[in-house]
């Protein structure tokens, strides 16, 4: 597992950012962070984190955690130990069963993305995780910087990495499900968080430019 700064700038709060799979900090670029520094970790390829969380912990007032996608099953594995460190924690379009026909991405569909991935398999995927035309277009010219190969391999690495966790041991303490989520149903996750206080949002699983920065984000539930 990888981690990069998006922002660092000496602030007394942190935002620790648990990316989506095949992702790096390129698509994040247009957020900005007034208040906030913030620490992205992605490439699940290998599970061991390159940071040592007690120093980074102890840098800081408050740590806020954002997961998106793939990442809320991964910062639910990273934090669970950690989560009395953190000011609070936002699961947005995700779960913990990532890979699951009721609770997350199906099965099948998982297995035949990673069989068939290609460029032009990868692209399909960047237009269904934004659907509408001006997101998909800031998109494309924010895309990660990394290769079809290297996306392919985490793919492959998190099919036999994942595992599902029930609702009842999550740490967020605030959830995201956008309305219009092909890429993790929306009714599946809706399924997955029932009996959980959750914010629905009009958008697609990649929401992300509904905001201007950071601080915009975690304030709709701060």
């Amino acid at each position: 597992m990888k981690s990069a700064w998006l922002h660092q700038h000496q602030h007394e709060q942190l935002i620790i950012f648990c990316n989506g799979w095949g992702m790096d900090g390129a698509p994040f670029l247009p957020l900005g962070a007034r208040e906030y520094d913030v620490l992205m970790l992605f490439d699940y390829r290998d599970p061991t984190l390159d940071c040592d969380l007690a120093t980074l912990f102890k840098q800081y007032q408050n740590t806020f955690l954002v997961s998106w996608s793939m990442g809320v099953w991964a910062g639910q594995q990273i934090f669970q130990p950690w989560s009395h460190c953190l000011q609070g924690a936002m699961a947005i379009n995700g779960t913990l069963c990532p890979v699951h026909d009721q609770f997350g991405i199906p099965v099948q569909l998982y297995a035949a993305t990673l069989e068939q991935f290609s460029e032009t398999t990868r692209l399909k995927f960047y237009r269904r995780m934004c659907r509408d035309r001006q997101t998909f277009n800031t998109f494309l010219d924010n895309q990660p910087q990394r290769s079809v190969q290297n996306q392919g391999l985490e793919l492959a690495a998190l099919q036999g990495q994942v595992t599902c966790h029930p609702a009842e041991t999550a740490i967020y303490t605030h959830v995201l499900i956008a309305d219009q989520d092909m890429v993790v149903p929306t009714a599946n996750q809706l399924a997955f968080w029932q009996g959980r206080e959750v914010r629905r949002i009009e958008g697609p699983h990649f929401l992300f430019y509904g905001w201007n920065t950071w601080d915009e984000l975690v304030g709709t539930v701060l």
